[in-house]
């Protein structure tokens, strides 16, 4: 048998492989288990009290408001997985304020993967798209309506959602893409101005009752119930004794106004370009050099 067709046969039995793999995959799921449990099985973290809670919570549209350093991300990347791997055929799109920082969301979910001993991905990861053997995948999309109207998803996650500019055109397009789904919605954040889509959502029981909420300041995220370590929380609060309202947001995950700043929050919010990247001085030294 000449070399050239014996490529050929190899490659088309190698596509029948993989075909045949998938079906597989398809007619049962990836993991067993709950979600509590494919974190400790299969991630190999334990949740803490409060992540527990919201990883159990089944509501459809679910709110998460909790303090810097406690666990938000890495909690959420557990559940976008989860979903995925315990479900054929499940599209999750990930949002924030730019594409760099939903990225960071594929990021986190790729390192889950990287830990695991099964390889559950179809060809090789992508930093905005994540696809399975068993038809699901996860996707970072640009912050746009335009981008995200007409897809069907179902899981949809923005991530800092309080700095999303245009939040409410954005979350006009975003609940269309759950109508043929049936799917959930997640919003996550710091608290950032109360001239906020975010803030009505943790606050507005008329309109946004059925979100179901979850809040979590640096006390209960304070060990051993959670990541944060009491004595750098000192110091950075006492860094902080002329800026308590940054604390408050930061910390307290609370939605605190500077009575005494000349701007506004909501005015510095919207002069910020969340597409623009920072200058790395050290930029300046190649420049320099040529």
């Amino acid at each position: 048998m000449s070399r050239p067709i014996k490529g050929k046969i190899d490659r088309a039995y190698a596509k029948l492989q993989r075909e045949r793999e998938q079906r597989e995959a398809e007619r049962k799921p990836l993991i067993v288990g709950n979600v509590v449990e494919f974190c400790l099985v299969y991630l190999h973290f334990k949740p803490y009290a409060y992540q527990e809670k919201f990883l159990r919570d089944n509501n459809q549209f679910v709110l998460a408001r909790w303090s810097r350093q406690s666990g938000k991300s890495h909690t959420i990347a557990a559940l976008c997985l989860y979903l995925v791997l315990s479900q054929s055929h499940r599209r999750v799109v990930i949002l924030a304020p730019s594409l760099r920082q939903s990225r960071r969301m594929i990021a986190k979910i790729s390192f889950f993967l990287s830990g695991m001993e099964t390889n559950f991905l179809s060809g090789r990861p992508y930093k905005t798209r994540l696809e399975f053997i068993n038809g699901s995948s996860i996707e970072a999309l640009p912050n746009s309506p335009e981008t995200v109207r007409g897809i069907t998803a179902d899981l949809v996650l923005v991530d800092e959602l309080s700095f999303v500019l245009n939040d409410e055109d954005l979350y006009d397009a975003v609940v269309y893409m759950l109508g043929t789904t049936n799917g959930r919605f997640i919003a996550a954040s710091t608290p950032g101005s109360r001239d906020s889509l975010f803030y009505k959502m943790c606050t507005d029981d008329k309109k946004f009752g059925n979100f179901s909420r979850h809040h979590v300041n640096w006390k209960e995220a304070l060990e051993p119930n959670g990541p944060l370590k009491k004595q750098i929380l000192d110091a950075i609060r006492a860094q902080m004794v002329e800026d308590p309202w940054r604390w408050q947001r930061e910390m307290e995950a609370e939605f605190a106004v500077d009575e005494d700043a000349y701007f506004s929050y909501a005015l510095i919010e919207k002069c910020v370009d969340p597409r623009l990247e920072f200058w790395d001085d050290k930029d300046l030294i190649g420049v320099a050099s040529n």
